[in-house]
């Protein structure tokens, strides 16, 4: 019995590990117990996230040339996606550029649409 305990603690673990979620069996017992179950660094993870958006968006915000443009700014481990409109390809650059400076930044994902109005 504590054999399957254990197998089935360890496919348990090896499942749900991989959802952000553990669980500890005790297998001192001849079934087994749940104990109790903790998130991972989610919390952290999200708090990083978070982190790094304000800090690229507040980069984006004190360089004259992107202020007014329709930035918005997004991340997810380290990756950052810039989606919006702005009236000049060389806009795109300069965002991406300010992007990469930020600490923390691996890699910059620019989903921005350049609108030429007429003229």
């Amino acid at each position: 019995m504590r054999v399957t305990t254990l197998i089935l603690s360890l496919a348990l673990l090896g499942v749900l590990s991989s959802a952000g979620c553990v669980i500890v069996v005790n297998d001192d017992e001849a079934d087994a117990e749940w104990i109790g179950s903790y998130e991972t660094d989610s919390d952290a993870r999200n708090a990083a996230n978070t982190d790094l958006r304000d800090r690229v968006g507040q980069r984006l915000a004190e360089v004259a040339q992107l202020r007014d443009e329709d930035i918005s700014v997004t991340a997810s481990n380290g990756v950052v996606t810039l989606r919006g409109k702005v009236e000049d390809p060389a806009v795109v650059q300069r965002a991406v550029d300010e992007t990469v400076a930020v600490e923390g930044v691996r890699r910059v994902v620019a989903k921005l649409t350049v609108e030429v109005r007429p003229g």
